[in-house]
């Protein structure tokens, strides 16, 4: 399929600059996250919004939004922030030659980021394309910069969008304020936050040369499968007790790729990193609209041997313990750590050489109202990850079906991987 840009423009805000001018001081959440783009498509059935409209809604919603105008700065002492200039967000028009059910069902490949604005190493924090198929279909992507907002938040950006467009007002006005989410002064950590250090390495040394060709895939679990993975993961609790999905499924993933990494032998240890929202954790807790990052990380950490070895309820237990202990005073010890470090402490390089073997990283959207999305004609029939080029990266996402089941998107070497697409959804042995 051919993918044309015919226009790419700069869109700002309506109003003046003059009132909303200044500088939004970037919080410890914000500087634990990497400075990249986040990519999200969205793809809509005929018929679809004119492009006109939605340009002249974004202008219109970026008033109450300018972080996404803005630019990454420095305030006088150095620490980053976003410069509310109104220097504006890309916005490109482009034309497919086929159908959207050409690329159907949207599994990760290459052929989608055609559908994504390029955007490394780029200044403008938001970048929007939209593409129109010849079905009369079109596909939005959007690439926004991971330091301005987390996925919560820019869902509640995207609601706004589609709400002007629509003419109807904003249901959830943005909080700009993200002092509740800074160090204290001087800051005082009181945990050793592993999941902000250098994590264990795999054991031996691989070199780049010998490492296989990455795969990159999308495994639906139905709403039925989920039940069968939560009840196998509270087997050793007390009756009527229940882990989330969230721990679950993601116990059952950790064991299987480790599994499948060939390390269920090893004595060595694996962690899987955790990204937790912690609006309502920290007191008093975030006002809503809050935008900016709230995200705390947390790692359960493990022998491999013994993940693979033990049943399914070992794992999340691991899993759940560490999301737990996420409370006040632990968020408020984390952004004094971050704060303390003189690099962002965590950094997962936009490379396809990236590897995080025998470790994991772990972003949940499946909370995230992405198959919402309305600009008033019609939800998404497909919205997601477009594409993860590293190893060892998960997403879990909302299932198109919209039944509560789950898309957990995954990057491992090829081998590896036709060793979890044979064992991930068999539970025999749990």
């Amino acid at each position: 399929m051919k993918i044309e840009r015919t226009d790419r423009q700069i869109l700002k805000p309506t109003s003046s600059a003059e009132e909303a001018a200044g500088l939004v001081l970037l919080s410890s959440s914000d500087l634990a996250i990497p400075r990249v783009h986040v990519e999200v498509l969205y793809a809509f059935n005929a018929p679809s919004p004119p492009t006109s409209l939605l340009k002249e809604n974004l202008c219109k919603v970026l008033n109450n939004y300018r972080e996404w105008a803005g630019r990454l700065t420095k305030d006088a002492s150095g620490r980053p922030a976003i410069e509310l200039n109104d220097a504006g967000v890309v916005f490109i028009e482009a034309h497919a030659d086929g159908d959207l059910q050409d690329i159907w069902p949207f599994n990760p490949s290459q052929v989608l980021l055609d559908l994504i604005p390029f955007n490394r190493g780029v200044p403008e924090l938001l970048l929007i394309q939209v593409t129109r198929f010849a079905c009369g279909g079109l596909s939005l992507g959007v690439a926004r910069h991971h330091q301005v907002a987390d996925g919560e938040a820019a869902s509640e950006f995207m609601e706004a969008w589609s709400s002007a467009v629509k003419g109807l007002p904003i249901t959830c006005k943005p909080i700009h304020d993200r002092s509740a989410l800074m160090p204290r002064d001087p800051p005082m950590p009181i945990f050793e936050h592993k999941e902000y250090q250098s994590p264990p390495p795999k054991p031996g040394k691989v070199t780049a040369i010998e490492c296989p060709d990455l795969a990159i895939k999308k495994f639906h679990f139905s709403a039925e499968l989920l039940k069968k993975i939560k009840a196998a993961a509270a087997k050793d609790l007390q009756e009527g007790k229940s882990y989330s999905t969230f721990v679950g499924l993601l116990g059952h993933v950790w064991k299987c790729v480790t599994k499948a990494r060939g390390l269920g032998d090893e004595e060595g240890e694996t962690r899987v990193t955790v990204s937790v929202n912690v609006r309502k954790r920290i007191d008093p807790p975030l006002p809503a609209g809050y935008f900016g990052n709230a995200m705390c990380h947390t790692c359960p950490q493990t022998k491999m041997k013994d993940l693979v070895s033990k049943p399914l309820s070992f794992a999340a237990s691991q899993i759940h313990d560490a999301i737990k202990k996420v409370n006040n005073d632990y968020v408020q010890s984390a952004l004094d750590f971050i704060e303390l470090q003189q690099k962002n402490p965590v950094q997962i390089a936009r490379t396809a050489k990236t590897v995080l073997s025998p470790n994991l990283s772990v972003t949940s959207w499946a909370t995230l109202p992405l198959y919402n999305l309305d600009f008033g004609w019609g939800t998404p029939m497909f919205a997601g990850n477009p594409y993860i080029p590293f190893e060892g990266l998960v997403i879990f996402a909302p299932s198109h079906k919209k039944d509560g089941s789950i898309d957990v998107v995954l990057g491992l070497f090829a081998p590896d991987m036709e060793k979890f697409e044979a064992i991930c959804f068999d539970l025999q042995n749990e």
